[in-house]
């Protein structure tokens, strides 16, 4: 497969099935620098550390007191692949960690936001050190739109024994039709996947 495809499959698979109603705008919103840096907190430790051991990212949301998502909640996320996810309350709002199984092999993490992070200096830092020592290109930002939500995704990707290893950042969002100053959040989510074919 090649990289432009493998890409476009990549967000395909890791596109939302929310409805724009689950975008609602936060009414106390959380100071924006502690919510990304408690996300990256959570990110580094499941899926850069544990990740790609699926039972060791197990272990990290059962030492954080997670619940875990039903098969229902699971499968509104990840359709018809297979995986497991985690709910866990934070100090700074609601995380959900995505485990998805193989061929896209995955550990992301998603919370709801106001605006975003203006400022994403602390996850590039994380991503630089996770990519020390070269072989990554960056690829995106590319825009979808399924359903009535729109998801922009860039990242950086590099080859690995027969498939590939990738950093994504996803914004999430209702589209224009849908979006309104009540409606108006935008989902974050930071995915570590390896791809191999089977």
């Amino acid at each position: 497969m090649g990289r432009f495809k493998a890409w476009t499959a990549i967000l395909l698979a890791a596109m939302p099935a929310a409805a724009a109603g689950q975008y609602e705008t936060p009414a106390n919103p959380p100071d924006p620098a502690a919510q990304l840096a408690e996300l990256i907190e959570i990110y580094d430790a499941a899926c850069l550390r544990a990740f790609p051991d699926d039972s060791a990212v197990a272990r990290d949301m059962a030492a954080r007191g997670a619940t875990a998502m039903s098969e229902a909640e699971v499968r509104g996320i990840l359709r018809d692949d297979p995986g497991r996810g985690w709910i866990i309350a934070g100090r700074t709002g609601r995380f959900r960690l995505i485990a998805e199984a193989p061929p896209f092999h995955a550990c992301g993490v998603r919370t709801m936001t106001a605006i975003g992070f203006p400022d994403m200096a602390p996850y590039r830092g994380l991503a630089d050190r996770f990519e020390t020592g070269g072989g990554w290109q960056s690829f995106g930002p590319q825009t979808m739109n399924i359903g009535n939500i729109r998801s922009v995704g860039a990242g950086e990707q590099r080859d690995v024994r027969g498939g590939t290893e990738s950093l994504m950042v996803f914004l999430n969002t209702p589209d224009d039709k849908s979006r309104d100053a009540a409606h108006s959040a935008i989902e974050v989510r930071f995915v570590h996947q390896i791809y191999r074919p089977n």
